[in-house]
């Protein structure tokens, strides 16, 4: 689920905003006290983690209305009914028949009536949410003042505040990481059907138990539960969040524990193992800085499992209390967390924005009569000089290369050095030569680095590299040169034009799919045989590469299943396109991480030039390296 459209009127200081087009990531930007936070209040105002107070009303008291559209996914659907949401009926085409009659405000994309289409595909949700002086609530959906099915289904809010308190956002967050079995449970229903009350026959404990329920008391239940159904959870969990936590920044141990008192049967409490310590202290303990790092990993931890879509993820100004650098480090997961849930944040920090999109960037500002509104374009030039992006990086630099993902930052200067001379100094570093490595060839890191290019004048001497992912790289490209040409249509700034030269869609799924050719691989030593390859690819996919989107991609395009090694060795191509090039590459090449450079400059040394033709082939349209291609003879000889 995500919020699409949101008109708020009369909450706080604003009369009456509009924001619409709302994507995955809606990051509002602006000066103090002009209305970022009141935005993100109303958000939580409809999903009831904020209660409107009576300075949050307009002079005079008009009622607060806030119009939300509300997109809901196949998924969700599915969701909804597994849960017993909405309708408790068992099947699922009865149970949509009853969503769609008790929630009629909602419109599918499709009718289920079409043909080839399974009864809810996805569609909108419209309502209003509004609350009056004497603090009564209501969601109204156009054909019911109040519809009560309308804040069961709304998305679950982790809202993390400016003070960065934990106590509230940890406890539901380590409650959502319990088990299905141990929330149904608590929440009093049946373990067979989740939408109707549990009538404590406890014929569900054979299950998950040797016991009898006629051997069991109340207190063996709870350790049961506790030990086979929490712990073994929590203990992993806590291996995850430390994972996380340390990569992100932190040194210290975040140490779960949970709590048998009657009155708080099975809560969890976190505390942290300062580093070469034993003593424990309170989480809460942590300084604010630490706090906001440990909240962000709580929650990059739970999403990794979690359910797509499922969740808003909210904060109030993610730079406080952090160092640039861990500014840069929260940016990072918050852009991660956009991947599976809709992230909404304010801030005045430009470490926070380089991962995303013009369109998920919103200007707040007050009118003349002190009112706050948001801008109907953003004005990204404004925002970029705001933020203190510079051309710095781009002084003395003849071309540029802007790549997805860190790894083809160092794997793509491995091709240039073996394929093009002069484009190293004599300390072994790209001369002149520029590799910017981005999230997206959309971003605004991606926008900024093309505007100052104009300034320096590289021009049009760049190449975008974009993966393939196993989709169409002309309708990709197409997609990519349309959105620069309507940027610098809006834009004041003058972007250089981005042309089908300048973009690379690579022919395989990533940059790592081209280092597996198993007679290459077998060359350099990587596997034993091109056959042992074959073997231990098929292996794998029985395992679980199958399970993958990318393998059931894979089965679709070639049209069955991968049933022996034959399979694999005929299908070679299909698998380089359409497979995940990450799931793959680990298969063979991660034993080789701390000699990684020296493998893969080995393997682009035995390969033949077709094996990397399209990348070779995009940058030799460029004068800058067609005079500087080596000779047949340079290659032979390795100068």
């Amino acid at each position: 689920m995500q919020i699409t459209d949101l008109r708020i009127r009369n909450f706080k200081s604003i009369k009456e905003m509009h924001i619409s087009g709302i994507e995955n990531a809606l990051i509002l930007v602006g000066k103090n006290d002009t209305g970022k936070t009141a935005v993100l209040d109303a958000v939580r105002a409809v999903g009831g983690d904020y209660t409107v107070k009576e300075e949050d009303f307009r002079e005079s008291f008009p009622n607060v209305e806030i119009r939300v559209e509300l997109r809901i996914t196949s998924d969700d659907l599915k969701r909804f009914h597994r849960f017993g949401l909405v309708s408790s009926y068992r099947r699922y085409e009865a149970w949509y028949r009853d969503f769609c009659r008790k929630l009629p405000s909602y419109q599918p994309d499709e009718s289920p009536a079409e043909e080839g289409r399974d009864a809810g595909t996805g569609g909108i949700l419209a309502f209003e949410f509004t609350v009056n002086r004497e603090g009564r609530v209501r969601y109204s959906d156009g054909h019911q003042k109040n519809n009560r099915y309308i804040p069961l289904i709304f998305p679950h809010i982790y809202f993390m505040d400016a003070q960065r308190n934990l106590e509230k956002f940890q406890d539901d967050l380590l409650l959502m990481q319990e088990d299905d079995l141990l929330k149904q449970m608590r929440s009093g229903c049946c373990m067979f059907d989740m939408a109707k009350e549990c009538n404590r026959c406890f014929s569900c404990i054979g299950l998950i138990s040797k016991k009898t329920t006629e051997e069991l008391n109340a207190f063996e239940a709870a350790k049961l539960l506790e030990y086979k159904l929490y712990n073994l959870n929590l203990d992993t969990f806590s291996r995850k969040v430390n994972k996380n936590f340390r990569k992100n920044g932190g040194r210290d141990e975040i140490i779960y524990s949970m709590n048998l008192d009657i009155e708080r049967t099975l809560a969890v409490t976190a505390d942290v193992r300062l580093a070469g310590y034993q003593e424990k202290r309170p989480a809460g303990s942590m300084g604010k800085g630490m706090r906001s790092i440990y909240m962000l990993s709580l929650l990059e931890t739970y999403e990794e499992e979690g359910m797509e879509n499922a969740d808003i993820i909210m904060v109030e100004d993610p730079e406080i209390f952090l160092h640039p650098k861990l500014q840069k480090v929260s940016g990072d997961i918050l852009y991660r967390l956009s991947r599976k849930n809709q992230v909404m944040f304010s801030t005045h920090s430009p470490n926070l924005l380089s991962n995303f999109n013009s369109r998920q960037i919103r200007q707040v500002f007050l009118n003349e009569d002190g009112l706050s509104e948001v801008k109907e374009k953003t004005d990204i030039s404004a925002v970029l000089d705001d933020l203190g992006y510079s051309a710095n990086d781009l002084m003395n630099v003849n071309f540029v290369f802007i790549v997805e993902g860190k790894q083809d930052k160092s794997r793509l200067p491995l091709l240039i050095r073996k394929y093009y001379s002069e484009t190293y100094d004599s300390e072994g570093n790209l001369s002149r030569i520029a590799i910017i490595t981005t999230n997206s060839c959309t971003n605004i890191k991606t926008y900024a680095n093309l505007k100052y290019m104009n300034q320096v004048y590289i021009k049009d001497n760049f190449l975008m590299i974009r993966d393939g992912d196993g989709k169409d790289s002309e309708e990709l490209k197409s997609q990519l040169c349309r959105y620069y040409a309507q940027r610098n249509e809006e834009d004041v700034d003058r972007l250089p034009r981005v042309t089908e030269k300048n973009v690379l869609i690579l022919r395989y799924y990533s940059f790592e799919n081209y280092f597996l050719d198993p007679k290459v691989m077998a060359e350099i030593g990587i596997i034993d045989s091109e056959e042992q390859f074959y073997r231990i690819f098929l292996e794998k996919w029985r395992e679980y590469l199958w399970r993958l989107r990318s393998g059931r991609r894979l089965v679709e395009v070639i049209g069955h299943d991968l049933e022996n090694e034959q399979d694999v060795e005929q299908h070679m191509e299909d698998i380089r396109i359409h497979m995940r090039g990450h799931n793959l590459y680990d298969i063979f090449y991660g034993r080789y991480k701390e000699n990684e450079q020296e493998i893969l400059g080995r393997y682009i040394d035995a390969a033949p030039r077709e094996d990397f033709a399209d990348i070779l082939d995009s940058i030799d349209r460029f004068i800058y390296f067609e005079s500087r291609k080596k000779k047949e003879s340079e290659l032979l000889s390795g100068e």
